[in-house]
């Protein structure tokens, strides 16, 4: 096992030890899994917004970053076609075949790729850059895309042009869209360095960003719940297979074609076996597409993932 992979492991089986805690602190009535909403407000409107804003702003995007950034994009929409291809396939109902879809298809490359990138390419500080600018343009947009029209269409509730319309407004207004360009813009702009005012602004930002592997595991932890598996076997295996399994081979497949460089390939291989979105959940439940089974399938990968991820990272790097 390479020192990165071993860097890997124990970041994966630590951030689950952090996510088994919150978990004892809600069995002990210490937090209770309401307070996860606002735990998740807290990460989304601030602490993810700026972690990106910091990181792209102190690390420019460069020309070498279109090649993963299309790795990953091909990675999500090919998952999406092969889990609607094997719900037909299966015969699985209508519904069941589209929250297979949702989870099967984009990673959790913020709420747990993030703190893990972080740490396990501790000593490259330009890595995380790289795992944001790869996971929001390869991942945080087209899952802000595809799956709810996914979720729409197989369940049912799509009620037309307007529903595009405000869930194009809600990602592109929201604080972690308007992040992302301004870090962009930011980070190709002369902007005096060594100043009180940059400097204090960029400290504030990296104390935000050293919050981050904490608030995600005490959400994980106060949503990590355990129901019977009883019938949703064939659904649990497949989507393991296409998100966790399939997609870190085509990424590392798909950079050997492109020539990707080793340490985006590693890390496109580890955004990629990163076990569902939480989002996909919350989309299935938003527009009735069996929410249960979506959340179901999420945190089984959720709950496999300190074993699957650094054996697949181990496998493919």
């Amino acid at each position: 096992m390479s020192a990165v992979s071993l860097h890997v492991t124990e970041t994966v089986i630590a951030f689950t030890m952090m996510v088994i805690i919150a978990y004892l602190m809600k069995i002990r009535g210490m937090l209770k899994q309401e307070d996860s909403i606002l735990f998740a407000k807290l990460l989304t409107q601030a602490i993810l917004p700026a972690t990106i804003f910091y990181q792209l702003w102190t690390n420019p995007l460069s020309g070498e970053s279109l090649a993963p950034v299309l790795v990953m994009f091909l990675s999500g929409t090919i998952s999406l076609a092969i889990s609607w291809l094997i719900g037909v396939l299966l015969k699985f109902d209508r519904q069941s075949t589209g929250a297979l879809m949702i989870v099967s298809s984009f990673g959790s490359s913020a709420l747990i790729g993030y703190p893990i990138i972080q740490y396990a390419f501790a000593n490259n500080p330009q890595a995380l850059a790289q795992g944001i600018i790869i996971s929001e343009l390869g991942v945080g947009l087209p899952i802000f895309i595809f799956c709810p029209a996914v979720a729409m269409y197989f369940g049912g509730t799509f009620k037309g042009i307007e529903d595009m319309r405000k869930l194009a407004k809600d990602y592109f207004l929201s604080p972690i869209f308007v992040s992302v360009v301004l870090g962009l813009v930011l980070s190709h702009l002369d902007v005096p360095a060594g100043t009180p005012l940059v400097d204090t602004i960029k400290e504030a930002l990296k104390m935000m960003q050293g919050a981050l592997v904490v608030i995600s595991a005490v959400i994980l932890g106060l949503q990590l719940s355990f129901q019977t598996m009883k019938g949703f076997w064939k659904l649990i295996i497949v989507s393991i297979m296409i998100q966790m399994l399939f997609q870190p081979w085509f990424s590392d497949f798909a950079s050997g074609l492109l020539s990707v460089s080793a340490e985006d390939r590693q890390i496109l291989v580890l955004i990629s076996a990163m076990p569902a979105a939480i989002l996909g959940p919350v989309f299935a439940a938003r527009y009735d597409c069996a929410a249960k089974t979506a959340t179901l399938l999420a945190f089984t990968h959720i709950a496999i993932s300190p074993v699957v991820v650094p054996a697949v990272f181990a496998l493919f790097t």
